[in-house]
């Protein structure tokens, strides 16, 4: 991959104006980088973009004034075809497995991402098997399950999903995705979008997110170094964590590549349950990770239960955070009085949190990510088979074939 821009001008004659933000920033930007090898390949892999995309739709308004820092939202749900920023997961994934001719992927995932891989792929003619953990079936949709080449695994134990995933692979040969630089890739046109609003609008001290494995960051930062001497100087990072799993921020506290796994036997402990790995240091991606915060000086924090509950109780300017969402044509879904998916509102827990902590100064201009919120789970999905081990899995595999 290679950004073919090198300045303001060339960058803005590479975007593509027939598609705008909030349709799909990954036909927007994908002329702005050279992504694959040779040329051809390269020209062939946009057009698949092009067949592959739905709606990859972004925006950024400002939410509030609090303790003196201006928050901006970058809301990565309402435009998206699957209400998460993993629809880009989805649609670039989607492309890079037509390109190279895969026909039969199968993904882990704890729920938003498995979603976006599904529905984009059964758009696309794939063959898709998932693995989710078991207690997080209630966050799908079965309506993304009916297709007969959609397939569904439940895995009781949520430290098993990665593992069961990779072992059927490796017993039926089918492809594993998506890759960790397409991961890195897709996030790239989120960089795209903030860097056209950096040079175009409002310059951010902070920019704030939810994490899990740190793609995110990761391929935003690499699109905004480029044009650092145009942006001025970049926004800092704040990662944001669950308190009951936050790995990559006990990695970063102790300066070490590696920490022991959490133990976790179910997700319903968890504030946000799609954050279910314990582990995602096994994607390799922590030392660009640490590198990336060193540059910008960033940090991490974490937020706990009793954290965002508070966060969602206090009012702002007379209204709380779901008020104040609301307003600006988001609804985040609540059912028996609990916000369905909170992985996107901990971005803001943890941003206002760190505004009272001083981290993040008064006068203080802060780009947050929400990152999901709207839920069309109908608690409803069944899966084909459920997995407790491996020698379970290996009696799933004999069904299947």
């Amino acid at each position: 991959m290679k950004l073919l821009a090198k300045n303001r001008a060339e960058f803005s004659q590479r975007i593509d104006s027939n598609y705008a933000p909030d349709s799909s920033i990954v036909l927007r930007y994908r002329n702005a980088f050279h992504w694959e090898e040779p040329v051809e390949e390269d020209s062939e892999y946009k057009k698949w973009l092009e067949k592959t995309s739905i709606r990859e739709g972004v925006r950024i308004f400002p939410l509030l004034s609090y303790k003196g820092a201006e928050i901006f939202i970058l809301d990565e749900t309402s435009f998206m075809h699957t209400k998460t920023l993993k629809s880009v997961d989805g649609c670039i994934t989607t492309a890079k497995c037509k390109l190279n001719g895969y026909e039969r992927v199968v993904f882990e995932s704890g729920g938003n991402t498995g979603t976006a891989l599904t529905q984009y792929g059964i758009r696309a003619g794939l063959e898709t098997f998932m693995f989710i953990p078991e207690d997080n079936l209630p966050l799908l949709s079965s309506r993304i399950f009916e297709s007969d080449k959609a397939h569904l695994f439940s895995v009781e134990k949520p430290d098993l999903v990665k593992k069961v995933a990779l072992f059927f692979v490796t017993k039926n040969g089918f492809r594993h995705i998506p890759d960790r630089d397409w991961r890195y890739e897709a996030s790239m046109f989120r960089g795209s979008f903030i860097l056209e609003h950096l040079l175009k609008k409002d310059k951010f001290d902070w920019f704030t997110q939810t994490i899990s494995a740190a793609f995110g960051p990761i391929g935003i930062y690499r699109v905004l170094k480029g044009f650092e001497k145009e942006v001025g100087q970049l926004p800092r990072f704040l990662g944001i964590q669950q308190e009951a799993n936050a790995p990559l921020f006990t990695a970063w506290k102790k300066g070490k590549t590696d920490t022991e796994p959490a133990k976790i036997n179910s997700t319903n402990k968890l504030l946000a349950k799609v954050m279910y790995d314990s582990h995602p240091q096994s994607y390799g991606t922590f030392e660009k990770f640490r590198n990336m915060l060193g540059t910008v000086g960033g940090d991490l924090t974490t937020v706990n239960h009793q954290e965002f509950i508070g966060f969602l109780e206090q009012t702002y300017n007379g209204k709380n955070i779901l008020d104040l969402l609301k307003d600006q044509g988001i609804e985040i879904t609540v059912r028996g009085g609990e916000v369905i998916e909170k992985t996107g509102l901990i971005s803001l827990a943890g941003t206002l949190k760190e505004i009272v902590r001083g981290r993040i100064a008064q006068g203080s201009k802060v780009l947050c990510a929400l990152t999901s919120g709207i839920s069309e789970a109908d608690g409803k999905a069944k899966p084909e088979f459920r997995i407790s081990s491996l020698d379970d899995l290996t009696e799933t595999l004999n069904k299947i074939t």
